[in-house]
């Protein structure tokens, strides 16, 4: 099986960027979760997560998204949104992530936004 997934990370001072490429779904979205359950173990605690490259995503994969966010609150961080194409913008709408989510759409306005 070949998985179309892939995480690219990058540090901006002391926030992990985390581009998200391909399908996001319940087969790939738990090795997210573990990779942003690692990086909080190691004191990252302010994330945005990138999703130009984001085909798809389901159900699973953004209630993940919604728990590893209150973590990261109530251990004073934060994990940001940026680059959601319209699909994906509508399905946040929809269900109403983009009430809990900080959506942005480039990386400086939401690295500037941790200031």
């Amino acid at each position: 099986m070949v998985e179309n997934f892939d995480i690219i990370e990058k540090n901006v001072g002391d926030i992990k960027v985390i581009k998200v490429v391909g399908e996001l779904d319940a087969l790939v979205a738990p090795k997210l979760k573990e990779r942003i359950t690692k990086l909080v173990e190691m004191d990252t605690i302010k994330f945005i997560i990138d999703f130009e490259d984001l085909v798809h995503i389901n159900s699973l994969a953004m209630g993940i998204l919604r728990g590893k966010l209150r973590v990261v609150k109530e251990i004073g961080g934060d994990i940001k949104l940026i680059k959601l194409n319209e699909n994906i913008k509508t399905i946040f709408e929809m269900i109403g992530l983009d009430e809990i989510f900080e959506i942005y759409e480039t990386e400086d306005e939401a690295v500037e936004s941790f200031k």
